[in-house]
């Protein structure tokens, strides 16, 4: 019974959040630009100053175990090469290939893992979640920008790749949390506790809102075939793959949590931002973030009673 309820409590507010964004958009509470600006927001400030917290609070040295690091990088690298290798065979246009590949192996880590993983495994044990952030982001969109110059020809912008990929919110606020850790900077607790970790407590709740905000489900019916198998794929198909694997090679407690969170966690939101920069299907992509979104407080829940039933939290 324990399994079951830290899961619904990791999981189902989430859901909760998304509604009421929805609801908020279908009151006209929220519009589009709004929205667009809400995501904005926590995506630049919220986001990163979370980031930056929890590593900064994180005991690096103890947690900055090799191997979970290892499997998250190896497994977006592969799950984008055999998505890519595929998902050709069967979609021909070039504005919709790149956006069914991130459909596949981009993950909407940053949004759902700290949250996640603090309902699990406690305040102080999510720090392996910002170090994965710290390799995720930059890879998620090195690879990003590289699958839409391969297939749309657009660039977007003409600033280098790497400048772009240190300029990434998350990545800065990453960055800044491992100097000031490093660093042995002591903060003033005042300044902890009375104002960062109380903007730290609005980045969930505002950023799911935000996301159910914008959902759309105009054009499903015309892409619904797509749709379908991108979703499967991003929370069925990967998770089968990693999570045997990262159990097998012996990860367990938040270590396990923070991979098994990057494994089942749905399409990231920025999808559609980056599609539409690049030439690429925008509405199938919002579809993809939508839909994934939606289905994956189910599917999380179900892998997560599966962890903590075979081998525990």
């Amino acid at each position: 019974m324990d399994v079951i309820v830290i899961s619904a409590q990791a999981v189902f507010p989430l859901l909760g959040f998304m509604l009421l964004g929805y609801f908020f958009r279908r009151k006209s509470f929220l519009d589009a630009n709004s929205t667009k600006q809400l995501n904005l927001i926590c995506f630049r400030f919220f986001l990163s100053l979370t980031c930056a917290e929890t590593i900064y609070k994180a005991d690096i040295k103890q947690i900055a175990e090799p191997l979970p690091l290892v499997i998250v990088g190896c497994s977006i690298v592969i799950t984008f090469l055999v998505s890519w290798l595929i998902v050709p065979r069967f979609v021909k246009q070039n504005d919709q290939i790149p956006v069914m590949i991130q459909g596949i192996y981009k993950a909407n880590y940053t949004l759902v893992g700290l949250s996640v993983a603090k309902s699990i495994c406690g305040e102080n044990n999510v720090g392996m979640v910002s170090l994965i952030t710290v390799l995720l982001v930059p890879i998620n969109n090195a690879l990003s920008v590289y699958i839409f110059e391969r297939y749309t020809g657009n660039k977007g912008s003409g600033t280098p790749m790497v400048v772009r990929m240190l300029k990434n919110p998350l990545v800065l606020g990453s960055l800044i949390g491992i100097a000031l850790n490093l660093s042995g900077l002591v903060i003033p607790q005042w300044i902890m506790t009375g104002f960062i970790a109380k903007i730290s407590a609005l980045t969930t709740p505002l950023s799911m809102i935000a996301l159910g905000a914008s959902f759309n489900f105009s054009k499903v019916p015309v892409y619904k075939t797509k749709i379908a198998w991108a979703v499967f794929a991003k929370l069925v198909l990967v998770p089968v793959f990693v999570l045997p694997l990262t159990i097998l090679l012996g990860v367990r407690g938040a270590s396990l949590i923070a991979v098994a969170i990057y494994a089942v966690a749905p399409n990231a939101v920025n999808s559609f931002n980056t599609a539409v920069a690049m030439g690429g299907d925008g509405d199938l992509a919002n579809e993809i973030v939508v839909m994934s979104a939606i289905m994956s407080i189910f599917t999380m829940f179900g892998w997560f009673l599966l962890i903590g039933y075979t081998v525990g939290f």
